[in-house]
Formats: C-alpha cells, structure tokens, sequence
C-alpha cells in the first residue's frame, strides 16, 4: 500500500495517519463549524451558549441548545455590530453552513452518552480556545471589557 493511500484527508485538509483509534479520532476532529459559531457568539465575554451547551446531559438538550445558539448566530450574521473585530467578523464569514449542518447531524447521530458529553466538551473546549484569541486583540485595541456602571468599573 502506498503512503498516499495509507493516510487520510479530512474536508478541512489536514492529513491523519490511521492508528488504533483513528476512526474515532476522525471523528471529533470534524468539529470546527460549531466551535466556531460559539466563539463568535462569545467573542464579547458572554459565554452562556458554551456553557449550556458544555452542561447539556443529554442528547435533546444539546440539541435544543445549538438551536438556540444558531438562531442568535444568524441574527448576528444578518446584522453584526458595528463594533464587531474583524477578526470575529472574519470567523463568523467563514463558518461554513454546509459542515456547520453535518456536524448538527452527527451529532443527532451519536448513540451514547459518553461520547455525546465528550464530544460536547471538546467542542466547547475548541470555542473556549478561540474565543481567549479575540480577548488579547480586545485589550490590544483599547477594548478592554470593562464597563463604568454609576462611577464604578465592573
């Protein structure tokens, strides 16, 4: 077998050499669309949607939290902020509709609840990373989250 056919390609184009538990680690690597939707619906510090989604304890819930979360994503997507970074718009642009509903799907698809409350982790773990990028640039740009309420900084 050559190596070309001995590794595989996932749509995102990074490559992966199968090993013991290739099929499974394929299979959370698939999840980028819905991290990134989370991280652009977190980028101003409101994270409610990763931790929803992070405590969901079952298939149903997590599923009704995405839908949640989607329509707020859309919304914003319609009509973002003027003040929105561009590198949040930028993400936001490039959340790809197609692999953003395949990955919704595979996750209605999951059997268990051990891989449903891993995968959720993961995937609240990869927006959680993401989001921590637009909080340096925030600070950088003089944004720095804090807000003056009746003389005193929250």
């Amino acid at each position: 077998m050559s190596e070309y056919a001995r590794l595989k390609i996932d749509f995102t184009g990074n490559v992966f050499k199968p090993e013991k538990s290739c099929e499974k680690y394929m299979s959370a690597e698939r999840y980028i669309q819905i991290p990134n939707m989370l991280a652009v619906l977190a980028y101003d510090g409101d994270y409610h949607y990763i931790d929803r989604l992070g405590n969901a304890h079952a298939k149903s819930l997590a599923l009704h939290y995405l839908r949640e979360a989607l329509r707020d994503f859309i919304a914003l997507k319609r009509s973002p902020p003027s003040d929105m970074p561009d590198a949040v718009k930028s993400l936001m642009n490039g959340v790809d509709d197609s692999f953003l509903e395949y990955e919704v799907e595979s996750i209605r698809n999951l059997q268990g609840t051990q891989e449903l409350r891993e995968i959720l982790s993961l995937i609240c773990a990869k927006a959680l990373a993401k989001t921590s990028k637009f909080i340096g640039r925030r600070e950088a740009s003089g944004e720095s989250g804090v807000q003056e309420v009746g003389g005193a900084k929250t």
